[in-house]
């Protein structure tokens, strides 16, 4: 919504009174509205002590065209949705910036086909603020250039500010502990069971700590290493043993083949 302008002290009256002023002349200004919706408009003061208009849909875009050719609106500034239950509203927030006054213009939707003419061909600012509203609440802008999501997937389900919108699939979660009794949610049966607390090992240096980029930090990923380090180590030596066993073995059968050549001489 936008920012209403107020004076800084309220006791003032004659502040008061000259932006009361203001809205009376800006009420004088609004009356050849009635030409165009074929009804008497009736402003109405609205909480930040500015004024505001119903209008029906299909006089909404020529509404917005006198109001920024004919009393220098030229600043659309916010749209908003709002869900009612029974029905939809669109409310705009249009300013001045020469008169230096906020207008706001609430249109009724239904339900059923909530569809209401876009002002984009007003004011250019309606671009993205009708796509918003469209995302978040359904209403369809008739003649928008590009009407799609812009905050949401293109393939999310639901519009989720419109209070029919549950969540899919709809999950229901326990209750918050500060919405029961305060011994209750500290007591020990209430208390989450079998949850894994993780101690931190203290760490030495060597193989329990490395920190080199890419290699495991803490020493339990190293026992599978360290074993196959230990099972080669232990093939290594038992293939020198069972060598060096063959190489005597050799070497005694030449000694022997000898002494039994000097014996034939």
């Amino acid at each position: 919504m936008d920012i209403v302008p107020r004076s800084k002290s309220i006791n003032i009256p004659s502040d008061t009174r000259g932006y009361r002023d203001q809205n009376a002349a800006l009420a004088r200004d609004l009356a050849p509205i009635a030409q165009i919706t074929g009804s008497a408009v009736v402003p109405q003061t609205i909480r930040g002590d500015f004024l505001g208009l119903e209008i029906d849909r299909t006089h909404l875009v020529a509404v917005c065209r006198f109001l920024r050719d004919q009393l220098g609106f030229d600043l659309l500034s916010c749209i908003s949705g709002v869900d009612m239950l029974d029905h939809l509203e669109t409310v705009y927030h249009v300013r001045s910036t020469t008169r230096d006054q906020l207008l706001q213009l609430k249109v009724r939707l239904e339900n059923e086909k909530p569809e209401v003419d876009s002002v984009v061909s007003v004011w250019q600012t309606a671009n993205w603020l009708e796509r918003e509203t469209y995302d978040l609440f359904g209403i369809r802008f008739t003649g928008h250039p590009d009407l799609r999501r812009m905050l949401l997937d293109d393939d999310f389900e639901g519009y989720p500010l419109l209070k029919s919108f549950h969540q899919v699939p709809l999950t229901v979660k326990d209750r918050a502990t500060t919405q029961v009794d305060p011994n209750m949610a500290v007591a020990g049966k209430f208390q989450q069971k079998g949850v894994e607390h993780v101690v931190q090992k203290k760490l030495g240096q060597g193989m329990e700590e490395r920190l080199h980029p890419g290699t495991p930090t803490f020493g339990h990923s190293f026992e599978g290493h360290n074993e196959d380090l230990n099972s080669e180590s232990t093939t290594s030596s038992a293939g020198k043993s069972i060598f060096g066993a063959d190489l005597d073995a050799k070497e005694k059968k030449k000694v022997s083949r000898g002494d039994a050549q000097n014996q034939e001489k």
